[in-house]
């Protein structure tokens, strides 16, 4: 086994490939909620931002920072998400996006496959009719973060960046 220790900085909504495996931060669309109700994307000085960190089983996260204002870690939380998958033919693997928690539920859309196998993200349908097109949902774990946006004025067109990096370690087989 190898340890690998590395720092990330993860463009939210999108992978960021690690020695082995992903790690994935993205908004938590639960809680970043405006006034109406609105999913949020767009925060101001002294915001309160919510995040979510998955990684895959080979990877631990070490620390979470950010270069201006705070962020705390609040937990860990189970948020149901939901792929649209296909299967030419009997076999074929598909892989998910994050690492399932709990059991997996098909939606199929005309033809149906059955006999799933779930290996890790790897879901295969060993019969049923091809091709096979589903929604498949299933619970997926992450851990959730605070972000304190610093309090300051800005003028009317200014904006402030501010990066969140993750500090994470690795074992790799091999």
């Amino acid at each position: 086994m190898t340890t690998v220790v590395g720092t990330l900085v993860v463009g939210f909504g999108k992978d960021a490939e690690t020695a082995s495996g992903s790690i994935i931060a993205e908004w938590d669309d639960s809680k970043n909620l405006d006034a109406e109700g609105e999913v949020k994307r767009d925060f101001v000085p002294g915001d309160v931002a919510w995040l979510l960190i998955h990684h895959d089983s080979t990877a631990t996260i070490n620390a979470v920072k950010t270069t201006s204002g705070s962020i705390a870690g609040e937990g860990e939380v189970i948020l149901d998400r939901t792929e649209e998958m296909g299967w030419a033919e009997a076999g074929e693997e598909q892989g998910l996006r994050y690492l399932p928690a709990g059991d997996l539920a098909f939606d199929w859309y005309g033809n149906a496959g059955s006999g799933e196998v779930v290996a890790d993200k790897e879901v295969k349908q060993t019969g049923g009719q091809f091709p096979c097109m589903a929604d498949v949902s299933y619970p997926v774990l992450f851990r959730r973060y605070r972000l304190q946006t610093p309090v300051m004025d800005l003028a009317e067109e200014e904006t402030f960046p501010l990066r969140v990096y993750i500090y994470y370690t690795e074992e790799i087989a091999g």
